[in-house]
């Protein structure tokens, strides 16, 4: 069933090459959904956004799909030597990524991408608050089965998962940003609280959450687990 919501919930004509490519790269990882709606929201939050500030969007958690990172069960969720740690690695990854490229962007697009990416965790002037909004309503809407997943497996008590939900919320700054947020925060958490009840396949929500294809509507959904 959650495979026929997400088929092609992504597909979006304007993506340029650049993220077109990005996609490619960053296929099979679990964070691919929330990558991709991170951006929706920032269109949704800012109409005119940046070509930096979507792109920044689509990548800013890429560290997460290499090996040797930081941690990802911080005992704070608001830790700032975790953040800060997070938010270098990926943008360092994107970085090379960028320069890797033939031809690699411009050394203006380079300096923004890499100050958004930095920024994506603390906010700090408007396009940076604006992206730290669109990861946080993000979250809400497309990891509700990642807080779940926490609990089941042990990470996390369900006190422990709320925490997160919370600071995901009280770290918004745009007052619209934060409109959106109450509906999505309330339903996580009903989700949240009932974490040891659910018979949702955890693995397979991560499968379908990392698939490009499905998510972009590029693979009947029959076939999301290929």
């Amino acid at each position: 069933m959650t495979s026929n919501i997400l088929a092609g919930r992504y597909a979006d004509p304007t993506f340029n090459e650049i993220e077109l490519s990005a996609l490619e790269w960053l296929d099979g990882f679990y964070s691919l959904e929330h990558l991709l709606c991170t951006r929706v929201w920032t269109i949704k939050l800012c109409a005119d956004a940046s070509a930096e500030l979507k792109f920044a969007a689509l990548v800013h958690d890429a560290e997460r799909f290499f090996p040797g990172g930081p941690t990802s069960t911080p005992s704070k969720f608001d830790d700032p030597d975790y953040l800060f740690a997070h938010s270098t690695r990926s943008a360092n990854i994107v970085e090379a990524w960028l320069r890797e490229r033939r031809p690699p962007p411009g050394e203006d697009y380079l300096g923004q991408v890499r100050r958004l990416i930095l920024r994506h965790e603390i906010g700090g002037g408007w396009d940076a608050d604006i992206l730290q909004a669109a990861d946080s309503l993000s979250f809400l809407e497309t990891f509700d089965w990642l807080t779940v997943d926490w609990v089941r497996s042990g990470r996390y008590t369900i006190a422990q998962a709320k925490e997160k939900l919370d600071f995901t919320v009280e770290r918004i700054r745009p007052s619209l940003a934060l409109r959106y947020a109450l509906p999505l925060y309330e339903r996580a958490l009903r989700m949240l609280e009932s974490a040891h009840e659910i018979t949702m396949d955890l693995k397979q929500r991560r499968e379908i959450a990392g698939n490009r294809r499905l998510l972009l509507g590029e693979l009947p959904p029959a076939r999301a687990n290929e």
